[in-house]
């Protein structure tokens, strides 16, 4: 799971969403060097239902839709003949991220960007309305998040959508009956996995070296994972151990927000 690819300061990205453009070439060249298969959607979505899929399949999604990811990743990604799926809050379509705060908001791809990313070998899966967390939710407005999103993102790129990403990976009962009634067929959380309307996936950040990257790739990484959150030293000290890429302290063609 990727969130943003581009060049942006620790300043602007204290969270370290946004992975740089050459360290996204370097970890799809090592997936592919190492033997991983990237699949679709719908093959995953296939596979999710019993039907095999090759030995060390790997599905790589991006959450919110920003301009970087059609910039930088999805040529990459074009050029490899990759597949991904990208996770876009319908209501916020060439807009930006406003759940950030104001320094720290970046501009999200517009319709057309959407369109040309999917006719690259993008799917467009949903990531709420307005990027609010659904489990605050009353049933009216949550409906708004998982229905109406769905119907406004297949307008805007004439394709089906088919699965769902929940923002900030944070779901219930409630929120993954409402995804699963909606007619989705499939829903993805972070870390915190609860079957195949939440399932799990490894998040890549700007700290992440290709070391670190490699690690991530290990079946057991969640479980460690999870095991580390328990205990914060530690999972400070396992990061000292394996390196942290470096962050720019600033860089001139930043995006600074706002529609594009």
């Amino acid at each position: 799971m990727y969130h943003g690819v581009d060049r942006v300061s620790a300043t602007r990205d204290p969270h370290g969403m946004f992975v740089t453009p050459r360290a996204f070439r370097d970890q799809v060249e090592h997936l592919l060097e190492a033997g991983y298969v990237p699949i679709d959607e719908a093959t995953y979505l296939s596979a999710a239902t019993g039907t095999p899929v090759p030995r060390r399949s790997v599905l790589i999604t991006f959450d919110d839709g920003y301009v970087g990811v059609g910039e930088h990743a999805a040529p990459v990604l074009a050029s490899f003949g990759v597949p991904s799926v990208l996770y876009v809050p319908a209501g916020l379509v060439g807009g930006s991220s406003d759940w950030l705060p104001v320094r720290h908001r970046h501009p999200l791809m517009g319709a057309a960007e959407l369109r040309e990313v999917a006719a690259d070998g993008m799917a467009i899966g949903a990531h709420g309305f307005d990027h609010a967390d659904l489990t605050t939710l009353g049933d009216t407005d949550l409906d708004r998040h998982v229905v109406a999103a769905r119907a406004e993102l297949e307008q805007v790129v004439g394709r089906p959508v088919r699965s769902y990403a929940f923002p900030y990976g944070t779901h219930d009962a409630r929120v993954r009956s409402a995804v699963r009634a909606a007619g989705y067929d499939a829903a993805f959380a972070v870390h915190d996995a609860a079957g195949p309307f939440a399932t799990g996936r490894v998040d890549v950040n700007a700290t992440d070296t290709l070391r670190s990257f490699r690690i991530k790739l290990h079946r057991l990484y969640p479980r460690l994972r999870h095991a580390t959150n328990r205990f914060p030293l530690l999972r400070s000290k396992a990061h000292d151990l394996v390196g942290r890429a470096p962050r720019e302290d600033c860089h001139p063609h930043e995006a600074t927000g706002g529609g594009r």
